[in-house]
């Protein structure tokens, strides 16, 4: 909390717009499964496991504790939108959801989970309870209009002359000839 309240400061201190304004994103782990009890079932043997969490806190504790999410699709909305009450508005919320040594398999199921009953309530839920202050989160397609306006943004054109992606300069015709790759000697 101290961190992203001194993150605001520093961008109003900065002028680059009020502390409310400030760009923020947080982080939190989550474990799903259809309803509560499989969830933790499921999960407690990584979590006890894992050097990151075993041989510490139970399950329980560390879930109360941290960003650690384990239950219902519900569950870990509701936890999520408790994050607000901490941390004020912010546009980006990372899951990260392969850790503790799951299987790709089960990092899968969760991500059709996630993708599928979590993240569209909370986009819903967000939402409706973000201040008319906050902005809303720097999309690709916003940079991008706010770099080249109506323009055509500039395209990649491999040109055999200039090299490629892999092997040499950049595709962008229009990149300056002096930013030329450097490649370390072997």
């Amino acid at each position: 909390m101290r961190l992203i309240r001194f993150y605001r400061q520093r961008y109003a201190h900065y002028g680059h717009g009020s502390e409310e304004q400030a760009i923020v994103g947080l982080g939190g782990q989550a474990y799903i499964a259809r309803n509560s009890q499989d969830a933790k079932k499921e999960f407690r043997p990584y979590f006890n496991e894992a050097p990151v969490y075993g041989n510490g806190p139970s399950l329980e504790d560390f879930s109360e504790l941290t960003p650690l999410s384990v239950g219902s699709p519900q569950e870990v909305i509701d936890k999520t939108l408790t994050f607000r009450e901490h941390f004020g508005d912010y546009q980006r919320q990372l899951f990260l959801m392969d850790h503790a040594g799951l299987p790709l398999k089960t990092v899968l199921d969760q991500l059709e989970l996630l993708g599928g009953e979590v993240i569209p309530v909370l986009r819903k839920e967000v939402q409706a309870r973000k201040d008319l202050q906050t902005p809303d989160a720097p999309t690709h397609e916003s940079l991008v209009k706010a770099k080249y306006g109506d323009q055509p943004p500039r395209q990649p054109r491999p040109n055999a002359n200039r090299g490629d992606n892999v092997t040499g300069s950049s595709p962008y015709q229009d990149t300056a000839p002096e930013f030329q790759a450097e490649y370390p000697d072997i």
